[in-house]
């Protein structure tokens, strides 16, 4: 027992549906109420106690039984469809919120990256927040201090470490909250699926830095759909369903279970998918696909032209402003291509009510094979809607390179096609 850094017994949380739930708190609400958090001292146990339903019916379980143990050192990934309970799981461990039944004993101090921001008060300065957290660990000043340099550096925000951190954009939210977490001194460092908000420079920089802490003997859990990620940092990995682990292994293994469930999943209506992740006041509710006449298509050809159409409906009545909707197109967990609004466009997007966002492929350049789309929508730097599975593309072969012949076979669904040209020249 004295080698585990969590042992996790029987674990489950319960919610009543339609019960105003006890609201998030941050690190800084934490702090004020009675100086507890997401980052905790060695020898913690959390323990859950039944509790009446207030008079509601309907409970809805987001863990169940949950019983694993993560020895010290050990860098371990937690899968699972959007819905899963993996964030539940995390904030449990990290005392953000309390178990229902069963117990999580963590022995370490803990370190929690589980949403943008997590543990910044908004009015205080970049520099101010690294030395509160750093506090709340338990750390002297001068350690802090021994740390503040890299820190800064690592999250490319020196220029602004003096300003309140409400005015930060989430890149730069991302960036100090991440290096905060990595850098200062905790046995244990849990994090969430934050990096998908960062841009693909720093997701690197970032996961490059978990395998660094990974091997310095500090325990990781790492929540993730990045399952090259996941097979490259951990060491074994968790599968959440419904609440429970259904499957641990090696990463490969368990990832290959999870897949084979993504294509049933991609069958269901998308309007009915209950495993999104996300707010939901305004939703992607349908997936359509178009030729360049504005037909609708089944079978996408490689080469032609391709509209994704994302229907979108509002839940509430006021605009969405500063938005970024993303279709992310992959097979056998790697990503093909990725298209987002912000990236092409500069002005700010606003939706409301119902529409469509419509991304338009000049010449699709697929091969044949069935791919999966995963949708995404965000508001404000505030994730709305995100469905991974959220529909199949199935590509049909096409004349891409406009002369009859295709890539050899066998090359179905690997890689992507692009257009080209060679010429013969002498010395």
């Amino acid at each position: 027992m004295n080698n585990l850094a969590i042992n996790v017994e029987g674990l489950g949380k319960k919610f009543s549906i339609g019960k105003k739930q006890e609201s998030y708190r941050t690190l800084r609400d934490a702090i004020m109420e009675a100086f507890t958090g997401p980052f905790k001292k060695a020898g913690m146990l959390l323990r859950g106690e039944a509790s009446a339903a207030g008079g509601l019916n309907e409970i809805y379980w987001a863990l169940k039984d949950v019983t694993f143990q993560v020895g010290r050192g050990e860098v371990v990934g937690i899968i699972g469809r959007n819905g899963a309970g993996k964030s539940t799981l995390l904030k449990v461990l990290s005392r953000i919120t309390e178990p229902t039944i069963g117990y999580a004993e963590v022995t370490g101090r803990i370190g929690s990256l589980l949403e943008v921001g997590t543990g910044f008060h908004p009015e205080l300065t970049g520099r101010e927040n690294i030395y509160l957290n750093g506090t709340i660990l338990g750390m002297r000043r001068a350690e802090i201090e021994k740390k503040f340099e890299e820190i800064v550096a690592f999250s490319e925000v020196e220029k602004f470490i003096d300003t309140p951190v409400k005015h930060y954009s989430s890149g730069m939210y991302l960036r100090l909250a991440f290096s905060v977490a990595a850098h200062l001194e905790t046995e244990i460092l849990l994090v969430d699926e934050v990096l998908a908000v960062g841009d693909a420079a720093f997701q690197r920089k970032c996961l490059g830095k978990m395998g660094d802490v990974g091997k310095s003997g500090r325990t990781i859990l790492f929540v993730s759909h990045n399952f090259a990620a996941v097979e490259n940092l951990c060491s074994k990995v968790f599968l959440i369903d419904q609440g429970r682990v259904v499957a641990s292994g090696k990463p490969r293994e368990v990832i290959n279970i999870y897949t084979s469930t993504l294509s049933t999943l991609s069958k269901t209506a998308l309007a009915e998918r209950t495993d999104r992740r996300g707010v939901g006041e305004i939703r992607i509710e349908g997936i359509g696909l178009f030729d360049d006449c504005g037909n609708a298509i089944d079978f996408p050809a490689t080469g032609q032209k391709l509209v994704i159409r994302l229907y979108y409906k509002s839940y509430v009545n006021r605009p969405f402003m500063n938005c970024r909707v993303s279709v992310n197109v992959s097979r056998n967990e790697l990503t093909y291509f990725n298209l987002s609004t912000e990236l092409v466009e500069t002005k700010p997007l606003t939706l409301s009510g119902d529409g469509y966002i419509e991304f338009v492929v000049p010449e699709l350049p697929l091969s044949q094979s069935t791919y999966s789309i995963t949708t995404f929508l965000e508001a404000n730097r505030e994730v709305q809607d995100w469905v991974v599975a959220a529909g199949d593309l199935t590509v049909v072969d096409g004349d891409f390179y406009g002369t009859g012949r295709s890539y050899p076979d066998g090359w179905q669904g690997i890689g992507v096609l692009i257009k080209y040209h060679w010429r013969q020249g002498v010395p």
